[in-house]
């Protein structure tokens, strides 16, 4: 018997090739697939200077102890559509200037949002919020001087109203 033999096929038109190299090939892409997502998805959070961080931990409790002995607390309020917000301060005296107000993602910095907060009354402030799918906030009321700040844990499902200084550590248990 004689074999048969015909012309040879080109190496791509061979089934075993694409078998083969079908896994390494897919690592490569996965590899590539990768390196995109740790591009776009940088964590924020990471700081090479922790001395430098500890040291502003301690400038920012400061601030805390500051609006305590001035006894400054507020109540931050949320339109039903999250685009505009009001503050109503709730201290004894009258805030002095005008302060802002800061909405801090726990985790995305480019998600923060600094609002400008305009006086509308007596003790009553009023801002425009960006209105995001977010389910935790952070909520700081601050003056623009930096020497005071009152803050706290918002979640939007809880609840419209947030409480800040004094009375909101009051209601905890």
């Amino acid at each position: 018997m004689q074999k048969q033999t015909g012309a040879a096929r080109p190496w791509y038109k061979e089934r075993w090739f694409w078998l083969l190299m079908s896994g390494p090939l897919l690592v490569v892409i996965a590899g590539f697939v990768t390196f995109g997502i740790i591009v776009r998805g940088a964590d924020d959070m990471v700081n090479d200077d922790y001395y430098k961080q500890g040291k502003d931990i301690n400038l920012e409790l400061k601030r805390d102890l500051a609006a305590q002995s001035l006894g400054i607390h507020a109540q931050v309020m949320f339109s039903d559509d999250m685009r505009s917000v009001r503050v109503v301060d709730t201290s004894a005296k009258p805030l002095t200037g005008t302060p802002e107000l800061l909405l801090l993602h726990p985790t995305r910095q480019q998600g923060d949002q600094h609002i400008a907060l305009q006086r509308v009354g007596d003790k009553l402030y009023q801002g425009i919020v960006k209105p995001d799918q977010v389910s935790h906030w952070y909520v700081r009321l601050q003056d623009k001087q930096g020497s005071w700040r009152v803050q706290s844990e918002w979640l939007p499902a809880e609840g419209a109203m947030v409480t800040l200084g004094k009375a909101a550590t009051e209601q905890t248990p």
